[in-house]
């Protein structure tokens, strides 16, 4: 396009003026040589009612200066009227300059005055340049100083081709003007190089500062993709063929439309658009590779935030201060969001992310989103989720958030109430499922419309439990929570730790298995100070049948007693205070104090009566004073004595005096 500027503000003005005084030197000097008709009348189709004085069948003069050929100029006819006026038909006209190039102007007519230097050419004028240009328009019209033209204009200079409704030269200003719906295409020049179209209401050339300026409707259109915006200015390299940028403002829109990757023609259509991209702002510009080739689109807003589209499915609305679409030939690999970013997502479930910066990621192959990595206070919000981060990253195609933290900040997701911090959460909105890895802080509360709900007998309900662990998996729709690693679940002072902690349901059932321990003060009536300690290998803690079961390496520790078996469980009452445990299989008693020791096959202990019952075939008793045996066994705790109550089996025992 700049070509046509160096055409239009030098060649044209050369060629009209140069045109006048080279008529005006040969009729005047060539006077001899003309033909006056008194046989004939003598008419022009150019002036009809004008007085005609001398007609030249012939016309054709040669200008030199200093030697030099400076212009030819031949007709067929030409014809000088009273008035000042001349005509020329069938007219060519060849300047020569002294760079070494030619310009040839040829036209059916022209007309000019050689008194006022106004001057006319129609019928079809052609301009062709040594150089490659071409400019065609049926006529001009030269007032001595401005050349205006209100007729279609057409050019082909290099790569550019052209046309526009009309033009205005200002010689002594050196400004072109062309209006009336200017249409630009550049051909690419280089290997890969993709084509480009600017439409405008007008164009004004700037020759000297390398640039061209379109304003009013201007639309630039790149294969499928097309940019819009009421001015634009397109810059180019010292030799004026090469693009350096171009850059538009107010209202813009860029439409980045997906294509075929071969033939860059537009992808076929479907209810989605195929993934076609859409961004308004109010200013815009180009950034080009090292191949020279446009590399990047950028959208800024300046009066508000700029508004960046991209279909789907789902289709997600982005909101920033700016953005930066990323190319690789004529495919968005990626746009940029920065600055108080807000990305909205609609269809079956609407969702929203905040961050301070977005880089969403396109797969080459769909055209579409595929990936997205923020930065700058993260938050996510859909109707059962909310989450924040420092980092994050959304991978689109298989519906997944992955939280990640910085020094001193965790990500936190807020799931169904359930709160969970971890150094990293994978959220998956989509199969409603939420795992945490690292340093995994969880808060489980159990709600139940219109009336308090237990979590368990291990964790009564009103206030929330709290779990440590290295890993946690939780699945919504089968309201699951899987904790592994070093778990430590508490409330208040009741506490558990394990290997791995199941929890199912609203706490209906409660699994761990793994170095099972628990530390429990809701034992007895009481208060109690000292709670009551015990391990085994799993534990299941069921909240209708409101009791707890120990299996595997069972130990229960409660003051100076221990208990150990295989199997035990704890029974609770309404009120969730635990009213005794039951050991079965290899029960062994012991207390500490009196060294007094019990074995059995089944053992009961009321803890607020302060009684346990031992079973057993027989049951065994033994302390320092001796042993005795019986089919059962009541240890009174406060009295500090043994009883056998064996009324249909033998006893037996011994004494140590």
């Amino acid at each position: 396009m700049e070509r046509t500027v160096k055409t239009l503000r030098i060649a044209l003005p050369i060629l009209f003026i140069g045109f006048i005084a080279v008529l005006v030197f040969s009729f005047n000097h060539a006077k001899t040589r003309r033909d006056k008709s008194v046989n004939e009348p003598v008419t022009s189709t150019m002036r009809p009612v004008d007085r005609p004085q001398i007609e030249s069948k012939t016309f054709e003069d040669t200008q030199t200066l200093a030697g030099r050929v400076v212009s030819h100029i031949r007709a067929e006819r030409a014809v000088a009227f009273a008035s000042g006026w001349n005509t020329l038909e069938k007219v060519e006209m060849t300047i020569y300059r002294a760079n070494g190039l030619t310009y040839e102007l040829s036209c059916p007519e022209a007309q000019f005055n050689s008194k006022t230097k106004e001057a006319e050419v129609r019928g079809g004028v052609k301009l062709v340049s040594s150089d490659g240009i071409e400019i065609t328009t049926s006529e001009m019209k030269f007032d001595g100083n401005r050349l205006q033209n209100q007729i279609p204009v057409q050019f082909k200079v290099d790569a550019w081709t052209g046309k526009a409704g009309g033009l205005d030269l200002d010689v002594e200003q050196e400004t072109l003007r062309l209006f009336d719906h200017v249409d630009a295409a550049l051909t690419p020049s280089r290997p890969g190089e993709l084509p480009m179209n600017l439409a405008a209401l007008e164009t004004i050339f700037r020759r000297k500062a390398n640039e061209l300026s379109f304003t009013g409707s201007v639309l630039l259109t790149r294969l499928t993709d097309n940019v819009r915006a009421e001015s634009m200015l397109a810059h180019f390299g010292p030799d004026r063929k090469t693009l350096a940028g171009v850059e538009g403002s107010d209202h813009v829109v860029i439409n980045l439309a997906p294509g075929s990757r071969a033939t860059g023609q537009p992808a076929a259509k479907s209810p989605e658009m195929q993934g076609a991209r859409q961004v308004t702002c109010d200013r815009f510009f180009t950034e080009l590779g090292g191949d020279g080739h446009i590399s990047a689109w950028n959208g800024v807003g300046v009066n508000g935030p700029a508004h960046a589209l991209m279909e789907g499915p789902p289709r997600r609305d982005v909101t920033a201060r700016s953005f930066r679409a990323a190319l690789r030939g004529n495919e968005v690999t990626e746009i940029k969001a920065e600055n108080q970013v807000t990305m909205t997502e609609a269809g079956p479930t609407a969702r929203r992310i905040d961050s301070g910066q977005m880089i969403v990621y396109f797969d080459p192959a769909t055209r579409r989103a595929s990936s997205a990595a923020m930065t700058g206070g993260f938050r996510y919000h859909d109707p059962k989720n909310t989450a924040t981060a420092a980092r994050a990253n959304y991978d689109i195609t298989n519906d997944k958030v992955v939280l990640t933290a910085e020094q001193g900040s965790d990500p936190e997701v807020i799931s169904d109430g359930q709160t969970l911090k971890a150094k990293t959460i994978e959220l998956s909105p989509r199969a409603a499922t939420l795992d945490g890895r690292g340093s995994v802080i969880a808060q489980l509360i159990s709600r139940q419309s219109g009336a308090a709900m237990d979590s368990s007998q291990l964790f009564p309900a009103g206030k929330p439990v709290f779990v440590n662990s290295d890993s946690v998996n939780m699945r919504q729709a089968t309201k699951t929570a899987v904790f592994t690693g070093n778990v430590r679940a508490w409330q208040d002072t009741n506490t558990l730790f394990a290997q791995e902690l199941q929890v199912l349901g609203n706490g209906d059932q409660i699994t761990a298995r793994g170095g099972v321990r628990t530390l429990l003060y809701n034992a007895g009536a009481e208060t109690r100070k000292t709670p009551i300690f015990s391990r085994g290998d799993s534990m299941v803690a069921h909240k209708n049948e409101r009791k707890i079961e120990l299996l595997g390496n069972v130990q229960v520790d409660d003051e100076t007693r221990t208990l150990n078996s295989d199997h035990a469980s704890f029974f609770f009452d309404a009120n969730k205070k635990m009213e005794r445990v039951e050991a079965e299989t290899k029960v062994v008693l012991v207390e500490k104090a009196g060294g007094r020791r019990g074995t059995g096959d089944r053992a009961v202990y009321e803890l607020q009566k302060k009684m346990i019952y031992l079973w057993g075939n027989p049951a065994k008793v033994t302390d320092p004073k001796g042993s005795f045996t019986g089919q059962k066994l009541a240890f009174d705790l406060a009295r500090n004595k043994v009883d056998v109550v064996s009324p249909t089996s033998q006893t037996e025992g011994s004494y140590k005096p």
